[in-house]
């Protein structure tokens, strides 16, 4: 009682097999460079899905937040460093206005000193010599007068270089050396100095 089976085998040539068979490892689910590249957003596309989410978005946090969000894009554009010239700026203006307002002071004391010294307001506004009034004929006896001063605000210290570096290791504990350097435009050495000093 034996039984016959026909075995049929299929056989391809090399340009055949190839034309028949698929080689490639679609069937895996890797995808090619650009088609990795085509499923990326562009810019306008990211900017709309933003705005989508915006409400979603938390709004502290160290990722997945608006703060992260700020910090990451200011330490990208340098925004720190413009806020710590800006001060720098202020407290340079401040101490002008103390110079100004300590030189206008001496002015003062001075014109006290001199007999038949003109008022200070005087000096920028000077009256007209056909005047009848009865201060401007008899210009020996001006009184001089305080002018109120201006109002200076409190000038802040600037911070020393080390200072600047632990300030600039807080703020951006993840930022590497270089870009510390370039932040603070300061030696890589000097702060690699700092942040050994200061266990950072």
């Amino acid at each position: 009682m034996a039984e016959e089976i026909k075995l049929n085998k299929s056989v391809f040539n090399k340009k055949a097999y190839l034309k028949t068979i698929d080689t490639s490892f679609n069937e895996l689910g890797i995808k090619t460079i650009q088609e990795q590249l085509d499923a990326q957003p562009t810019v306008q596309e990211f900017f709309d899905m933003y705005n989508t989410l915006f409400y979603n978005i938390n709004e502290l946090g160290p990722t997945l937040s608006h703060e992260f969000l700020i910090k990451t894009s200011s330490e990208y554009i340098g925004f720190e460093e413009d806020n710590e010239l800006i001060a720098l700026l202020q407290a340079e203006i401040a101490s002008l206005r103390e110079q100004l307002l300590s030189s206008q002071q001496q002015l003062a004391d001075f014109s006290a000193l001199i007999p038949g010294a003109p008022e200070l307001s005087d000096l920028n506004s000077p009256t007209s010599p056909d005047s009848n009034d009865s201060s401007s004929n008899n210009n020996n006896n001006l009184i001089i007068t305080e002018s109120p001063s201006p109002v200076t605000p409190p000038t802040i210290a600037p911070l020393t270089n080390k200072q600047r570096v632990v300030e600039d290791f807080t703020k951006f504990s993840k930022s590497t050396i270089k870009k510390r350097a370039k932040r603070l435009n300061l030696n890589k050495s000097f702060i690699r100095e700092v942040k050994k000093e200061n266990n950072l």
